[in-house]
């Protein structure tokens, strides 16, 4: 339910790993943009007579409202017996604290977000969510949920400079809601405790933290592989987001991305994120107040380069047990269709 392969941000780099690991395993038929250009495309395939030779339809769903058209597509499937496994990203509206419905439109996606997800949920076989905590937020315990988090690329496997001490952030540093305005001022003050930490800054224009940024940081236009470019100068990947319940329940596609870094990770006690890294044992958890996370950058700067290396390691070896590849199994196994990569019935996403 997004156009792809224009620029790759946010839900669209989730689904465009996703699409390249199923296309290497199943013969894919993709059906995508924003609401109008989706309904020309569902009526032309529903015309198109290819529906009845699908296997299983994949649907990656937006956090806008789907369209009837989106509905009586997957309706017709089930009624053709395809199983329809859909996968809901977010819920960020039924978190008032998060979501602020303060114009007409935010109050209607609001109130109308409840009703669309379980018309979509009632109309496919399954349903996927990223996280348990998400799918009991959304579903509560009436509906058995398949999690689908999101995937990792392969390692970098580019090393660490041993006087690197950029502090890598790629997201909305604009505000509080990623935790943009809270990492400026934890390595402020880190900095005046002594550390050599800046944080290095990725963002979409826009989306620069706001007011005049000290010396000491920069920003950044990068995406995908050009990110590795940086690395060489990167001691730690940072998620610096305030602890709420919605940040409890979410797991960023960003994560994911930072492990296949190879650096440690500093993140905050959100309980998804902090559960990734303290499995993985490849970083530091902290508090979300700037001053614990200066107590933790400081931590991670003070630690032996060899100490560092290894928890850079443990990063690249839980990027490889989290593969894109992996995320693509789950699905095709969730549809049904098993695991096996030399199936050749075609699925629709």
């Amino acid at each position: 339910m997004y156009p792809l392969d224009h620029g790759l941000w946010g839900p669209t780099v989730r689904i465009t790993h996703l699409r390249d690991a199923l296309s290497r395993r199943v013969q894919l038929d993709v059906l995508a943009g924003y609401r109008g250009a989706r309904r020309v495309a569902l009526v032309r395939y529903g015309l198109s007579g290819r529906l009845r030779g699908l296997a299983g339809v994949y649907v990656e769903s937006s956090t806008a409202l789907p369209s009837e058209t989106d509905v009586a597509f997957l309706a017709l499937a089930r009624t053709l017996g395809i199983p329809v496994l859909t996968y809901f990203r977010d819920a960020y509206q039924l978190f008032p604290e998060y979501y602020r419905a303060d114009t007409p439109r935010r109050w209607l996606s609001a109130r109308a977000f409840g009703p669309a997800t379980h018309t979509l949920a009632s109309i496919s076989s399954r349903v996927a969510v990223p996280s348990i905590g998400l799918g009991h937020a959304i579903f509560g315990d009436r509906r058995q949920v398949v999690t689908l988090p999101p995937g990792s690329p392969p390692p970098a496997g580019i090393g660490m400079r041993d006087d690197a001490d950029q502090l890598l952030f790629v997201g909305n540093a604009r505000g509080d809601s990623a935790g943009g305005r809270q990492l400026t001022e934890a390595v402020r003050l880190a900095r005046e405790a002594g550390s050599s930490a800046g944080p290095t800054l990725v963002c979409r224009v826009g989306e620069e933290p706001d007011g005049e940024l000290p010396g000491w940081a920069r920003v950044v236009r990068a995406q995908g592989s050009e990110l590795h470019t940086l690395l060489p100068e990167v001691v730690a990947t940072i998620i610096p987001r305030p602890k709420n319940r919605y940040n409890d329940l979410a797991l960023p596609v960003k994560l994911f991305d930072y492990l296949s870094f190879g650096r440690p990770l500093i993140v905050t006690n959100c309980d998804e994120t902090a559960r990734v890294v303290r499995e993985a044992r490849c970083g530091l958890i902290v508090g979300d107040d700037p001053v614990v996370m200066a107590k933790g950058i400081r931590e991670l700067g003070d630690l032996p380069f060899s100490a560092r290396l290894e928890l850079g390691a443990a990063a690249s070896k839980a990027a490889i047990d989290n593969t894109w590849e992996e995320r693509a199994g789950r699905v095709l196994t969730a549809l049904g269709l098993g695991p096996a990569p030399e199936r050749a019935t075609p699925s629709a996403v």
